[in-house]
């Protein structure tokens, strides 16, 4: 039987749980058992509800998780699927005090709730604290530069956004207005992160392992057609675009300083040619000053990473982003609170 969701009252009147464990997840058959045994295992002598959005998966996703003792929601139309949207869908069913968000490809580490709690505890200036991120699948050089960060994290640190997952405030979430943008196909971390900090709050990454994650199985290339194909690059501008005239503008900015580095350098390089056609230097010497644009940029990245291959392919994705970005940016914003429409598949029905 299936109860349609269409407002976040689900649960009214029941006695709140301390925290709501949102897993997103879209045909995740051969990780779902795996990441359900490792929560049902983190909230053991916990007062918590695991919750799974589901993303209109067409595997046995869905059941396999109707084994666990857990609410399943799922979307009513295929066309508000999204990371961003499921999250919030998650999140509009949610009853905790305490929202933990999980991709279905993780596994949460026995302990790590509890120890986020007490952080939140000792100061109520956080909004939300998350841990280490241990990959287990390292191909990609974002996987490196992840796994590498992951490794140089030796203390407890505060930061802009927790990527990778975390514990937040409910009440934090609510004075923010949402938990994720809805129409985020991507950033939406990011995003959160960015109105956290500027309502005054705070983010903190313990040194803890909060979770392991397993990733896809591709290579470099293979990671941005897949994120060209299913819209996450696109995402870039939209996470500006929506932010545009907002008090997290700024640290939005600060978060894809490499997109806008690229625009600016490709923009005073045809400035620069510009210039020179004009003031008779000659239309060819113009064209080469424009050309020496990527060069003088992968020469500066070589300098600074130390590494031809690290260059070029930094290189590569900034353009690829700033090409994606424009792209995302021509779509006008729409409202991240609108309502997402879903349905209970197990578990509490919408009553």
């Amino acid at each position: 039987m299936q109860a349609t969701v269409e407002n976040s009252s689900v649960g009214a009147g029941k006695p709140r749980p301390l925290i709501s464990v949102l897993i997103k997840a879209l045909n995740e058959e051969r990780r779902i058992g795996a990441c359900l045994d490792s929560v049902m295992l983190a909230i053991r002598g916990l007062d918590a509800e695991v919750l799974l959005v589901d993303s209109l998966s067409n595997d046995r996703t869905v059941e396999i998780a109707r084994r666990y003792p857990i609410r399943i929601v799922q979307f009513q139309r295929i066309e508000d699927r999204g990371c961003g949207a499921a999250v919030q869908l998650g999140f509009q069913q949610a009853r905790g005090e305490y929202i933990y968000v999980l991709d279905a490809d993780m596994e949460l580490m026995p302990g790590f709730l509890a120890l986020a709690l007490q952080r939140l505890a000792d100061d109520p200036g956080l909004a939300g604290v998350g841990g280490r991120l241990v990959d287990r699948c390292v191909l990609t050089e974002y996987d490196k530069r992840r796994a590498r960060a992951a490794l140089q994290q030796v203390a407890d640190v505060e930061v802009l956004e927790l990527g990778g997952g975390g514990l937040y405030r409910r009440n934090a979430v609510d004075q923010v207005g949402y938990l994720a943008n809805r129409w985020l196909a991507a950033f939406e971390e990011a995003d959160l992160g960015a109105r956290l900090n500027a309502a005054g709050w705070r983010l903190l990454r313990l040194h803890a392992v909060a979770v392991t994650h397993e990733g896809h199985v591709e290579g470099n290339w293979a990671m941005l057609r897949r994120l060209w194909r299913n819209g996450r690059a696109q995402a870039t501008g939209a996470f500006l675009r929506a932010a545009w005239g907002q008090p997290w503008w700024r640290l939005a900015c600060r978060k894809q300083r490499h997109v806008l580095l690229v625009a600016a350098i490709w923009g005073l390089g045809g400035l620069v040619a510009c210039i020179l056609g004009v003031v008779g230097a000659g239309w060819m010497l113009a064209l080469l000053a424009l050309a020496a644009v990527p060069v003088l940029l992968l020469a500066a990245l070589t300098l600074r990473k130390r590494s031809l291959r690290e260059a070029s392919w930094a290189l590569a994705t900034w353009h690829m982003f700033a090409a994606a970005a424009l792209l995302g940016s021509l779509a006008t914003p729409r409202d991240p609170c609108e309502l997402i429409l879903g349905r209970v598949l197990s578990g509490e029905s919408a009553s």
